[in-house]
């Protein structure tokens, strides 16, 4: 008799649990907040639901892309989104009313939670505001900003720039703060933020962030790209001071002519709006052409140097109207004078392969600080600048600077190269002798870099290819970005 009412109330209860709805629960809380912006919206059924019926009545505002899969059977289901969604962002999951897969009702359900934020930087940029990635360059003094995808608490974040820590300013929505680089050393920087920074909320930065740029002093003059380099003939003594388009030359090669007068060749691979004045080459512009692979531009030519240049072909262009001009801005013989755009159509002429000068800032080791240079031999004297990590020049107690720019020039590199020098009896006009360098075999050097002397050996090791440079301690060196000059001296 027991058993039969106990049987009895068994079966009365399963009767009834089957006129009770079907139940749906969420795996997140109406009103949650801090949801992370990748998970899935799982929903849990006390009964099997078809996937059709699920995909019909479920919906997401702000309308998002996702999918719906199943987790378990035909009670558990996901709703995952495409992906990830944007931060500190809320959402309405709803539910129409449905019915299970046993003609049970499901009441509609509606969930509102918030997607979590991570503090991060979304940005830096320079003072111009370009964006900065590892690898770019900076100017010296530039203004620098972060950016964050949040409102930070200005307490908390912790910026080194180089050994410092920076005085950052915030903007008034605490989501972006600038600092300078006013005052500190040209050469590689690290901007890093140190760990434990926070939103206003109390949440905490993702990651460190590190940036790797260098603070150098730029060219910032419009110039015009070469397939090849162009070596400019140009005249280095009182009556050709200052000369226009120094600034923008990758390396001008500096040596004696005759009667102690100094002759620049300037080689460009992107040449600026006007460079000159022009005057004739020499034996040494003739290797200096052919290791450097380029065009050579010049007015007129001696018996000996056209002889010379037959021996061992070398490109060379000539004063030609149309290409060159005379200026009456200047005194005759230094006013002949070529504009950018007629160095790139006089290239076009010659049927030279591209070629480009390999440049990559140098990281030198094992220097001794020095910031003056005197190279007697071309009466010069070069003078460190920290605040832009260059050289200034000057020749005869005259700071050499470009006519164009109007300010001094800003050399990254001085190499003096010590070669053997022959003085040679042309009997050409120029005097009775003549200076020829050799530029093919090996010598030393003395390198001027960032404050620092190093020294080295000089090596053609292709009679077509640029000089290579060597420290004593094996490191090779190399031509930094900007100009690079190099006093060839006995």
């Amino acid at each position: 008799m027991v058993v039969l009412v106990v049987l009895v109330g068994v079966g009365a209860f399963l009767a009834y649990e089957n006129t009770l709805p079907t139940t749906v629960a969420a795996s997140v809380k109406d009103g949650q907040k801090d949801v992370p912006t990748d998970g899935s919206f799982v929903l849990k059924f006390s009964r099997g639901v078809s996937i059709a019926t699920i995909r019909a009545a479920f919906s997401v505002t702000p309308a998002t892309d996702g999918t719906i899969t199943s987790v378990s059977g035909q009670t558990d289901y996901a709703w995952t989104p495409t992906k990830p969604l944007p931060e500190l962002t809320k959402y309405t999951v709803s539910l129409k009313p449905i019915y299970d897969i046993g003609h049970h009702r499901v009441g509609a359900g509606q969930w509102t939670f918030t997607t979590i934020i991570i503090p991060r930087v979304t940005a830096i940029t320079a003072g111009d505001g370009s964006p900065l990635k590892d690898g770019m360059e900076i100017d010296p003094g530039a203004t620098m900003k972060l950016a964050f995808n949040d409102a930070m608490e200005p307490v908390t974040v912790k910026v080194t720039v180089g050994s410092q820590i920076a005085n950052l300013k915030w903007a008034a929505d605490y989501k972006s703060a600038t600092f300078t680089t006013a005052g500190l050393a040209s050469g590689p920087l690290s901007v890093q933020i140190a760990p434990g920074g926070r939103d206003q909320t109390g949440h905490i930065v993702a990651s460190a962030f590190a940036l790797k740029t260098g603070i150098y002093w730029h060219d910032r003059e419009h110039t015009t790209p070469l397939p090849y380099p162009a070596l400019i003939q140009i005249p280095n003594d009182e009556l050709a001071w200052d000369q226009n388009g120094l600034q923008g030359a990758d390396i001008i090669y500096e040596y004696l002519a005759e009667g102690g007068i100094d002759r620049l060749t300037a080689i460009y691979q992107n040449v600026p709006d006007v460079v000159g004045p022009m005057r004739s080459s020499r034996f040494i512009s003739l290797k200096i052409a052919r290791h450097y692979r380029g065009l050579l531009f010049q007015s007129g030519e001696s018996q000996a140097t056209r002889a010379r240049a037959a021996s061992d072909p070398t490109p060379q262009f000539f004063d030609t109207i149309g290409y060159q001009y005379r200026t009456n801005a200047r005194y005759a013989p230094d006013n002949l004078m070529i504009n950018g755009d007629r160095v790139r159509a006089a290239e076009g002429l010659y049927g030279i392969g591209a070629y480009t000068i390999p440049k990559t800032r140098p990281n030198l080791t094992g220097g001794s600080p020095v910031n003056s240079v005197n190279v007697d031999e071309h009466y010069s004297t070069y003078t460190y600048d920290a605040n832009t990590g260059t050289y200034t020049k000057s020749e005869l107690s005259h700071q050499l600077s470009d006519a164009s720019l109007h300010q001094p020039l800003h050399i990254e590199m001085l190499v003096v190269v010590h070669t053997r020098e022959w003085l040679l009896d042309v009997g050409d006009g120029h005097g009775a002798h003549i200076h020829d360098f050799d530029l093919d075999t090996n010598g030393r050097i003395d390198v001027f870099y960032k404050g620092q002397q190093f020294q080295g050996t000089w090596a053609s090791t292709d009679s077509h290819g640029p000089l290579t440079f060597t420290l004593d301690n094996g490191q090779q060196v190399t031509l930094p970005q900007g100009l690079v000059w190099i006093d060839v001296v006995r």
